[in-house]
């Protein structure tokens, strides 16, 4: 039952943050099913695939996922990911977390600065949908405001964003939203809702590709496991898509923020043994 609960806040925390609530699923690992930082970075990624794919999939009626540039972004982060991954099996575990902390409290910190500086945007998460049509026209920033296209202005905006999403993704298993998202908006004219939308179809790939070779080096996990965890993780999705009508806001935010900082530092400490 503690593992259908795990994969239920996970997915839960995942669908009603607008970015940066999968770094919560690492912790929680670590924390409640008692497992290495590795097996747990690695872990994450799966859950994090399989919610976002089913977030995909909630919000193909509204039509807000940009395909063109969560292609783009996704294809070239899904290159990175395994050498985040290949990174993340030679670092001894002490300073994986030590760095997967200090990821944590940018993360975190630029979460609590977003919902402090623009509150409407903070309802935007990724649970919540609407099913209308809102057709616009993507347009790239850097390419003269001419629409959205395989083009090398906007290829090479969105590359240096993707390679590091990619890498980080595959290095902690996290899905890498705290970049994609604020990085759509400054490179194209998506709104926060598309972006927010479009980033889940990003994380699903990107996720997918660093688990595929942390399965092929690693061997895989336990089925019975990960199943629960999957389950756990669209089930919390789901929840999250009634809640987001209600609680989604600032002050949401700004909670998980202070949240994430806190588990991440207990699971610092259970990784360094302070509660053996």
């Amino acid at each position: 039952m503690i593992i259908l609960i795990t994969g239920l806040m996970v997915g839960l925390v995942l669908g009603l943050t607008g970015a940066g609530g999968s770094v919560f699923a690492v912790p929680m690992f670590i924390l409640f099913l008692q497992l290495p930082a590795q097996q747990a970075m690695g872990l994450s990624l799966a859950v994090v695939a399989v919610s976002a794919f089913y977030g995909t999939l909630l919000r193909l009626k509204s039509h807000e996922i940009q395909w063109l540039p969560a292609a783009v972004y996704a294809l070239i982060g899904a290159v990175t990911a395994p050498v985040g991954s290949k990174v993340n099996q030679l670092i001894d575990e002490s300073y994986l977390m030590a760095g997967f902390c200090v990821l944590v409290f940018i993360v975190a910190f630029k979460l609590w600065q977003s919902a402090s500086l623009t509150p409407d945007q903070a309802k935007h998460v990724r649970a919540s949908f609407l099913a209308e049509n809102e057709e616009q026209e993507t347009l790239c920033q850097v390419n003269a405001n001419r629409p959205f296209r395989i083009g090398f202005p906007c290829v090479m905006g969105m590359s240096g964003g993707a390679i590091l999403t990619g890498f980080l993704s595959g290095l902690f298993g996290v899905g890498g939203g705290f970049l994609i998202v604020p990085t759509l908006m400054a490179l194209s004219s998506l709104s926060m809702k598309q972006a927010v939308a479009t980033s889940l179809a990003v994380i699903s790939l990107i996720s997918l590709s660093g688990l595929g070779y942390y399965v092929l080096s690693k061997g895989g996990f336990d089925a019975e496991l990960l199943l629960m965890l999957g389950i756990g993780g669209i089930l919390g999705m789901t929840i999250g898509v009634w809640l987001s009508k209600y609680i989604a806001g600032p002050f949401l935010q700004k909670l998980f923020a202070v949240m994430m900082i806190l588990m991440a530092a207990v699971a610092l400490i259970e990784t360094f043994g302070g509660f053996a």
